[in-house]
């Protein structure tokens, strides 16, 4: 609609713009006329004009004004397109810059739950090697106290064998009697009982 006035306007424009200096350059007669100014020449002139400007107006406006209108209106298209692509890409750089935001804040979590993890790991770990480094020495200690005692005993037998052994020899020289081997494992045994009685007491 605006396209039409703005044609018509221009039409009109022109047309005048043709017309006035024509009426305006007709010679002022002395005597009256019915139509002053109006002669055939100026009809005439008038009727070519008219037509003139309307051979004008129909190519301009197929050639010239159609052309320019289909430019403005595909260059405003452009940039309506051009402001619906940047909208759309904003609100995309949005939409990535929020997902991003989430994956960094569940690859943080994902971190601190691994650290946490492993952490836990480290100290159960832990806990275990020194549990088992204190039953080793437990055990260690256990198995030194069982050879010290078994090596105790064992001195105090061949000690007490010994011992009987001298004993038998004196008591041999002392009483000028040989004893025999019962004699002996009798005199040993009980030397042995009764040390162990002492020991214990």
């Amino acid at each position: 609609m605006n396209r039409r006035r703005f044609n018509l306007l221009v039409m009109l424009a022109m047309f005048f713009a043709t017309v006035s200096p024509l009426l305006a350059s007709e010679p002022v007669e002395a005597q009256p006329q019915l139509l002053p100014g109006l002669s055939f020449e100026t009809i005439a002139t008038a009727i070519t004009t008219i037509l003139v400007f309307t051979v004008l107006a129909i190519v301009l406006g197929k050639f010239a004004w159609g052309p320019i209108t289909a430019g403005l209106k595909a260059r405003e298209d452009k940039i309506r397109k051009d402001i619906t692509d940047a909208e759309q890409a904003r609100e995309k750089a949005e939409t990535t810059l929020r997902e991003y935001a989430a994956q960094l804040a569940t690859a943080e979590a994902k971190v601190r739950e691994i650290l946490a993890k492993a952490t836990g790991d480290a100290e159960k770990l832990a806990a275990n090697i020194k549990a088992s480094a204190q039953a080793d020495a437990e055990a260690a200690k256990n198995r030194a106290t069982k050879d010290i005692e078994t090596a105790k005993q064992a001195a105090i037998v061949e000690l007490y064998a010994q011992t009987a052994t001298l004993a038998t020899s004196i008591a041999e020289k002392i009483i000028k009697r040989s004893l025999n081997v019962d004699d002996q494992r009798d005199l040993v045994n009980s030397g042995i009982e009764q040390f162990q009685k002492v020991s214990k007491n």
